[in-house]
């Protein structure tokens, strides 16, 4: 049972914090970061449908993920692979909710995972404006971004699909609490 909430305290990418809310984000200051984003500075309204695996170490597990992008909120349901509803995200203009199944640890932080997509996927003018709320910034070259704060990465991407589109495979390494995901994507028509 123990390996199971590691497993999926590692999928979900909320890693190992010594408390709740004190969870190395690849985003610095979640919170923050989404307070100063809003699911319209997308652009756009998508459907998506992901396959996430997640792995630290030599472990590694795979979920399924929705998400549903509207100009004014976005809901995002991770799944195991059984079916069983691990968490459902909810994100608007008054802020994130979030509904978690029992077996999501604690230690888990559903709004450090929105902060991470937001990050790798949002225009990147309003990820570079929000970032900056906690002297943070953001590169892109080549198809990654990445989020420096100070000298230092605390996150990497690379996305491998079109701009504007989220069909293809898409990675990132969370370089602060030393996980990496790697999804497979597509966006519904």
């Amino acid at each position: 049972m123990k390996r199971r909430h590691l497993l999926w305290a590692i999928l979900l990418a909320g890693c190992t914090g010594p408390q709740p809310g004190d969870i190395p984000a690849g985003v610095p200051s979640p919170t923050s970061f989404l307070a100063a984003m809003k699911p319209a500075d997308l652009g756009r309204e998508t459907e998506v449908a992901q396959l996430v695996t997640v792995a630290h170490g030599d472990k590694s597990i795979t979920v399924d993920a929705r998400v549903s992008v509207t100009h004014d909120r976005l809901l995002l349901v991770a799944q195991d692979m059984l079916g069983q509803r691990l968490m459902t995200v909810r994100w608007d203009g008054a802020g994130v909710v979030v509904e978690r199944s029992p077996n999501l640890p604690d230690s888990v932080s559903p709004q450090a995972i929105l902060a991470d997509l937001v990050a790798i996927s949002w225009p990147a003018a309003a990820v570079q404006r929000a970032l900056a709320t906690s002297g943070a910034r953001l590169v892109e070259r080549d198809g990654q971004r990445i989020v420096i704060l100070g000298n230092r990465e605390t996150l990497h991407a690379t996305i491998g699909w079109p701009e504007g589109r989220w069909t293809g495979s898409m990675s990132y390494r969370n370089v602060t609490a030393g996980y990496t995901v790697s999804v497979q994507s597509v966006e519904q028509p």
